[in-house]
């Protein structure tokens, strides 16, 4: 049976759309193609990846966990939910838009650099841009194993948020 490792959580800012998921390098400089899963993409350079949000520019929730091996699914309580496989180089990872790195508790500690899979899961995607102190806050919840590379997957999908980035 899968096994937790860590997690973390933190408030991250948004802009333009997107939450950096990145390594060392504090930086992924590549173009996502949101059309697999309306909600993921890995850099195909590994150490990064891209989640487009809802919203454009705000704060949103996001915990990030390190398990041992694929976790059970949970997509009863989001609206989407997606898999990408990364090649990762660093021994942590950042929401790059947290300001660099600067806060070690609000990274997820790798085993080190290897391939790895990413499960994003996402929620009240739809909820307003901009959102007011009465909207629902954006959440993500971003799952990490190590795992071969594979294809994206797309688990679930029921934001207006993703059909609209698939539909590109």
């Amino acid at each position: 049976m899968p096994t937790l490792i860590c997690r973390t959580s933190a408030e991250v800012w948004v802009d333009a759309s997107t939450v950096d998921l990145v390594g060392e390098d504090l930086v992924t400089e590549f173009e996502p193609d949101w059309t697999a899963t309306g909600l993921v993409d890995a850099d195909p350079d590994g150490d990064g990846a891209c989640v487009i949000c809802g919203q454009e520019i705000g704060d949103i929730a996001v915990t990030a966990e390190l398990w041992d091996d694929a976790p059970p699914p949970v997509a009863n309580d989001w609206q989407d939910v997606a898999e990408v496989s990364v090649a990762w180089r660093s021994a942590f990872l950042d929401f790059g838009t947290t300001g660099g790195g600067d806060d070690p508790a609000e990274r997820l500690d790798l085993p080190g650099p290897g391939d790895y899979r990413l499960r994003v899961h996402g929620r009240n995607r739809d909820d307003g841009d901009p959102r007011t102190d009465g909207d629902p806050v954006e959440e993500y919840l971003i799952q990490v194993w190590p795992a071969p590379p594979g294809e994206p997957v797309t688990i679930k999908s029921t934001s207006e948020t993703a059909a609209l980035w698939r539909d590109r």
